[in-house]
């Protein structure tokens, strides 16, 4: 990337899996609140999220490439990340195209890879945030919500897809190319063993996350969507639960990030997150390492398993924690 003309990233714009049972994988993305939306491609299955954002689901086939998922099994076969306009999309294929694989398809989407193989892809961004009233609330001496009930949701309605997470073996290692030919950020970090990184100055506080994990090869972990607030959580949550979909981890909220959490397990490889109330940042954003053990996972939370007076949540499996 050339110093000074950044590419201009906006988010993730879809995530693409393949699945090994893909009649549940379908019912668990309906269940979770995305619209299923019929697709040209009758093998691909298509569901929404409020703003656009996309999460596409085929069937798992080890004799395809595009169908192998990292890791074998279930999970993810490619991220797609949204860029601003036409321009930005013609010099990442310029760029990406001077030592790996830059190819247009017929919807002028460019397809590539990182150095780990991930299968990436960029297309002008699709993605169109709707508006909607933000929940009030009543603090102490600075009431917000009067003559109102606070909101109720039976179930959730994700509003967009908010990061996306990958165990790797080398968490910095994974990390270098989206900072050094992306130009991607680094918010924080646990000690170098994970990473926080946003694809655009002012956003989000991350849209990727790398992590070590104990099990060698690069993996999907989870990927996370935005709701309204935290009582979403909690009604998309139940609502998941009557459903006889397992906990992950979760209500809780995590202490890097600041968002309030379910997670679930799913047919997909990893767990899916609801997500509320994230930190948004700038430039005048300033990273911290965090020591990566167990309880930084979160401020507080149910559902995890405690081991020794420690949680039992996706840090506890870092290469960082003691054994």
């Amino acid at each position: 990337m050339t110093k000074g003309k950044p590419f201009r990233f906006t988010g993730v714009e879809c995530v693409r899996f393949a699945v090994e049972e893909l009649a549940d994988a379908c019912r668990f993305a309906s269940d979770w609140g995305l619209s299923y939306v019929p697709c040209a491609d009758p093998e691909v299955k298509l569901f929404r999220a409020v703003d656009g954002s996309e999460v596409q689901v085929v069937a798992a086939d080890p004799s395809r490439i595009e169908r192998t998922p990292i890791g074998g099994g279930s999970g993810l076969c490619e991220i797609v990340w949204g860029v601003e306009d036409q321009a930005s999309l013609a010099a990442l294929a310029q760029d990406l195209g001077r030592d790996r694989r830059a190819e247009f398809d017929s919807d002028g989407t460019l397809h590539s890879v990182d150095d780990l193989g991930i299968n990436l892809a960029f297309r002008v961004a699709q993605r169109k945030p709707m508006h909607f009233e933000a929940t009030r609330y009543n603090a102490p001496g600075q009431p917000q919500r009067i003559n109102r009930r606070a909101p109720a949701y039976k179930v959730a309605m994700p509003r967009e897809i908010s990061h996306i997470a990958i165990g790797v073996d080398d968490a910095a290692e994974a990390a270098r190319f989206y900072i050094e030919r992306l130009g991607f950020l680094v918010s924080d970090r646990y000690a170098n063993r994970g990473v926080f990184m946003r694809c655009s100055p002012s956003g989000n506080h991350h849209h990727v996350f790398f992590m070590n994990a104990r099990v060698p090869g690069t993996r999907f972990n989870h990927l996370a969507f935005k709701v309204r607030d935290i009582h979403e959580v909690i009604g998309g949550g139940q609502h998941l639960d009557s459903l006889g979909w397992r906990t992950f981890a979760g209500p809780g909220r995590h202490t890097i990030s600041s968002a309030c959490f379910w997670y679930f397990q799913t047919p997909f490889g990893g767990s899916w997150e609801y997500a509320a109330d994230e930190d948004i940042v700038t430039d005048e954003w300033e990273a911290q390492d965090f020591a990566a053990i167990a309880h930084i996972f979160s401020e507080w939370t149910f559902g995890l398993e405690k081991s020794d007076g420690t949680l039992k949540g996706p840090i506890s499996a870092s290469k960082e924690q003691k054994r």
